[in-house]
C-alpha cells in the first residue's frame, strides 16, 4: 500500500505527460484538409470538407453538383474525455458563403480516432440537436491537399 502511495504521483504525472504528448502529435497530424463523401436520407450524395490549421477551422458541405450548401468557420481544440480523444468545435459562424456568416449558438464535441491518414469522427452524441441525428459510421475523413 505504501509503495503505491509513493508511486501514485509518478503514475499520474506520466499519464498526463503522455496524454499531452499525444494531443500535440494529433494537433500536428490533423492539420490539413480532410474530406468525406456521404449520402443523405433522400439518397443524394454530398461531400463534407474540413480544413484545420492551428486552432482555426473551415467546414463546408457541398452538394452533388459541388456547389457549397453550408460554409462555417470557427475554432477547435483537442481534449481528453476519460479514455477517449475528443475534438471540440466552438466559436462557430456559419452561412451559405464566407460573406454570409452568422454566429452559431452551439458548440460541438466529437469523439475521434486518428489512424494514419484516416480520421474517424463520431458526431452529435454530445447532446440532442434538432434535425441532427447522432452519427456512428465507418466514414473516415481522408487527408487531402491543403493550400
Amino acid at each position: 500500500m505504501r509503495t503505491f502511495q509513493l508511486l501514485f504521483p509518478f503514475i499520474v504525472i506520466g499519464t498526463l505527460a503522455s496524454s499531452v504528448a499525444g494531443a500535440a502529435d494529433d494537433l500536428e497530424a490533423l492539420a490539413g484538409k480532410w474530406s468525406v463523401k456521404k449520402v443523405n436520407d433522400q439518397g443524394q450524395a454530398y461531400t463534407q470538407t474540413i480544413a484545420l490549421k492551428k486552432n482555426k477551422l473551415i467546414f463546408q458541405i457541398m452538394g452533388g453538383d459541388n456547389n457549397v450548401v453550408l460554409y462555417a468557420e470557427g475554432d477547435w481544440k483537442l481534449e481528453r474525455l476519460g479514455p477517449f480523444n475528443a475534438v471540440h468545435f466552438l466559436n462557430i459562424r456559419a452561412g451559405r458563403s464566407p460573406s454570409d456568416l452568422r454566429d452559431v449558438a452551439d458548440e460541438f464535441v466529437s469523439i475521434y480516432r486518428l489512424e494514419g491518414d484516416s480520421w474517424t469522427v463520431v458526431s452529435n452524441f454530445d447532446k440532442d440537436r434538432e434535425r441532427r441525428k447522432p452519427s456512428i459510421s465507418s466514414s473516415h475523413f481522408e487527408r487531402g491537399w491543403c493550400g
